[in-house]
């Protein structure tokens, strides 16, 4: 009975709003992991020039 609730209000939140928080959940998953990734090249570009020096 819980699941089925759960899962009938899942249903009426997402069923005609999805369309709608799609994009908007896109651009917050880019804003978050962009900072990951900026991070991840930046690491990657400092031990190359680090290697070098060696």
């Amino acid at each position: 009975m819980s699941s089925e609730l759960l899962q009938g209000i899942i249903e009426i939140v997402f069923k005609g709003n999805l369309l709608y928080l799609s994009p908007i959940l896109f651009i917050l998953m880019i804003v978050l992991f962009s900072d990951y990734i900026i991070d991840l090249l930046h690491t990657a570009i400092n031990t190359k020039s680090e290697r070098r020096r060696y």
